[in-house]
């Protein structure tokens, strides 16, 4: 069931658009969590579980987006593009996060950078894909069981 639109943004991949991603993301997760819980008929505000799950979501993904506009062109003369895509369908948010730039290793040694992934991995489900046309990034990250629902089927 998906009672809201997705999301669909691209931009070129500089910062000020991380944070103009990361604020469209959290007005169409409230929006979209609203509308879910209108169809299944429960009061549209949302309770502090609800708000939680979206300030991690849009964290992960601020995260994902950063990573872009940081690595994803280094070597770039000028930025390529970021996408944002958002969605939810049967009680799961997905968020897909790409960039037609280039994956470049990780440098090894002490470093005081590398914890996005982890950061990621913590908040949400994620897949990495290093493509030959850029990264992919999907994040999922299922609805809490309503108790009240659950009772009442």
């Amino acid at each position: 069931m998906s009672p809201h639109a997705a999301l669909d943004l691209v931009a070129e991949a500089a910062p000020p658009r991380v944070g103009a991603f990361r604020r469209s993301l959290r007005r169409w997760l409230g929006d979209a969590l609203e509308a879910r819980q209108t169809a299944t008929g429960e009061a549209p505000d949302l309770d502090d579980e609800l708000e939680d799950l979206a300030d991690d979501l849009v964290l992960a993904t601020s995260e994902a987006l950063e990573n872009v506009v940081d690595h994803a062109f280094a070597d770039a003369t000028n930025p390529g593009t970021m996408t944002l895509r958002a969605d939810l369908v049967d009680d799961v948010v997905t968020i897909v996060v790409a960039d037609d730039g280039r994956w470049r290793e990780p440098t090894t040694g002490p470093t005081s950078r590398g914890r996005g992934l982890t950061l990621m991995e913590s908040l949400t489900e994620v897949e990495v894909d290093h493509g030959r046309t850029g990264t992919t990034v999907t994040m999922r990250r299922p609805l809490p069981v309503n108790d009240r629902r659950s009772a009442q089927a």
